[in-house]
C-alpha cells in the first residue's frame, strides 16, 4: 500500500495524506514547528509514504522582514524534518500542481482548490473558507500521487 503526502507549509497550511481505497486525512499546521515535526514523524511512521510533495513557496511582496523570516524558517523546518525522517519528497510550485489538479476556469485559486477538494473528499471537514490550507494540502498530495505514478 502506498500513501502520498501533501504539505501546504504556510502558517495556515496543513498536511494531507491520501492512499488506497479513497483514504484521505488532513491535519492543520499545529502552529509551532516543533509540534509539526512530532506530527510529521508520527504520520511517516504510521503510513508508508511513497512520495511527499511540499508546495514550493516564497515570501510575498510587501511582506515584513520578520514575517518573511518566520515563513522561511517554517518552510525549511518541513524540509529538514522530511530529510531527517528519510521520507522521499519533492517541491512543487503552486502553478504546477494547480494546473494539474484544479478544474480549469477562472476565479481565485483558493476557491477552486476548495471546490475540487470538497468534491473529491466529501467526508473531510472543508466547510469553511479558512480550510483552503487543507484543500491545498490535499490537492498537493494528489499531485504527488500523479507525479509518482507517472514515473
Amino acid at each position: 500500500m502506498k500513501y502520498f503526502m501533501g504539505i501546504d507549509p504556510g502558517m495556515t497550511g496543513a498536511i494531507a495524506i491520501i492512499g488506497p481505497d479513497g483514504f484521505a486525512e488532513v491535519w492543520d499546521y499545529p502552529g509551532e514547528l516543533s509540534e509539526a515535526g512530532v506530527l510529521l514523524r508520527r504520520l511517516c511512521i504510521e503510513y508508508p509514504i511513497a512520495l511527499c510533495a511540499v508546495e514550493k513557496v516564497s515570501s510575498m511582496p510587501k511582506q515584513g522582514i520578520a514575517s518573511a523570516f518566520k515563513f522561511g524558517m517554517n518552510f525549511g523546518g518541513w524540509l529538514m524534518t522530511l530529510g531527517a525522517l528519510g521520507t522521499p519528497h519533492t517541491l512543487v510550485t503552486p502553478r504546477t500542481w494547480q494546473k494539474e489538479c484544479l478544474d480549469s476556469g477562472t476565479g481565485e485559486t483558493k476557491a477552486r482548490s476548495l471546490s475540487v477538494a470538497r468534491r473529491l473528499f466529501p467526508d473531510l471537514d472543508l466547510s469553511k473558507a479558512k480550510h483552503d490550507g487543507r484543500a491545498d494540502a490535499l490537492n498537493v498530495a494528489r499531485w504527488a500521487q500523479k507525479s509518482y505514478e507517472g514515473r
